[in-house]
């Protein structure tokens, strides 16, 4: 069961107007306290944003899809964002460990959204200063990745990776990802 769930659980980048509540950010939020953290530090700070006014302001500060020269249009735009953040300096921490802390928790996010009929993209790719200075993020912090959610209207496919070319596509609003088989990513079977 949890195999079909990971390959529906697609990155989303376009989106209805349906509003996210604060109470169903919580939820996707409160997931991460059961996320493991290296050394179980803890580290991470979140800034759960669903101000229309807001997501607006955050909106043309992101790329969607890096790979590819699309980005959704206003009309598709995400109605809340999670930004992941942590302290700055850390303090008794290697910030290299911080990154499997947020994949960690990105990945639990994004699957209770799924849960809730949401879905999302994780980007890492937005204006980190704006963004930081339209939230207001105080001082001694700085963000780290950006989770773009909404109800989704995009469709997201799984294909093969051709010649090992994992390069996304899109066609109208259909996007598709291609992926190596499982051949191709085992290095060693012993």
């Amino acid at each position: 069961m949890i195999m079909e769930t990971l390959k529906n659980i697609r990155s989303h980048r376009s989106f209805t107007k349906d509003k996210i509540s604060m109470k169903d950010l919580e939820k996707m939020v409160e997931s991460t306290r059961y996320a493991s953290s290296t050394r179980n530090a803890q580290k991470l700070r979140y800034v759960l944003i669903s101000d229309s006014e807001l997501c607006s302001k955050i909106f043309p500060l992101v790329k969607f899809a890096g790979a590819i020269p699309w980005n959704p249009t206003i009309d598709e735009a995400p109605t809340a964002y999670i930004l992941m953040c942590s302290e700055n300096p850390l303090v008794n921490f290697v910030e290299k460990n911080l990154y499997f802390d947020m994949g960690i928790a990105s990945q639990n996010i994004m699957l209770v959204a799924n849960e809730m009929g949401y879905g999302g993209c994780i980007i890492g790719s937005y204006n980190k200063p704006e963004v930081d200075k339209i939230i207001e993020l105080p001082e001694g912090y700085v963000s780290h990745i950006l989770l773009a959610l909404g109800k989704p209207t995009d469709i997201v496919t799984i294909t093969e990776a051709i010649d090992g070319n994992t390069t996304y596509y899109r066609e109208g609003n259909n996007h598709f990802v291609p992926k190596l088989s499982l051949e191709e990513i085992s290095l060693l079977k012993k």
